[in-house]
């Protein structure tokens, strides 16, 4: 319960919001925002490796359980 409650507070701190300011000017304008500050680099890289992590997990699932894919491909 404790590191439940420690983590919703860093996510919803207002330290977590990064900063202030509207970058939405252009969609280029936007794109280079993303990728030129260093916390959002590094919120981009954590979501791509928990995404491919969670991809291969998934993929180790149904081939160890070959009963899953016969039942969805039915």
């Amino acid at each position: 319960m404790t590191r439940t409650t420690v983590v919703l507070v860093a996510l919803w701190s207002s330290a977590a919001w990064a900063h202030d300011g509207e970058h939405h000017g252009s969609l280029l304008a936007t794109l280079m925002h993303l990728v030129s500050q260093p916390d959002h680099v590094a919120m981009i890289a954590a979501a791509a490796i928990l995404g491919g992590v969670g991809a291969l997990v998934m993929r180790r699932r149904t081939r160890s359980a070959p009963h899953v894919r016969q039942a969805v491909s039915r």
